[in-house]
């Protein structure tokens, strides 16, 4: 029988696998978008685009967009690596780093 309600198991070898797709450094173009907003091109993966509102938005999707590209489950997304653009990007496209990122260290490249 079917369970909807199981949460699935993270495992320690897969995940170690998913993390070792994920670059040093994600290297984005930025473009402004006819209808106001943001276009962004992750110049590491051939065909990864996303598109934004907002500074603030532009950030998430483009993580969104990276884990689709390497095709990262749900479950894990959590414990793969983050980028964040540099602080003087931030400021200017009024990005505001999420609060769940703010506590404890952070760490821009993987190591």
């Amino acid at each position: 029988m079917l369970n909807l309600f199981k949460k699935e198991e993270i495992t320690p070898q897969v995940l170690l696998a998913y993390k070792w797709r994920f670059p040093e450094e994600l290297q984005i173009s930025l473009k402004a978008s006819q209808d106001g907003g943001y276009i962004a091109k992750v110049e590491n993966f051939p065909g990864c685009v996303t598109q934004a509102e907002t500074g603030q938005e532009l950030f998430e999707m483009v993580h969104d967009a990276v884990f689709t590209y390497l095709q990262i489950p749900r479950s894990y997304q959590s414990y793969m690596p983050t980028f964040f653009p540099p602080e003087q990007l931030r400021q200017q496209l009024g990005i505001k780093i999420p609060s769940q990122y703010l506590q404890g260290t952070l760490i821009l490249k993987r190591t």
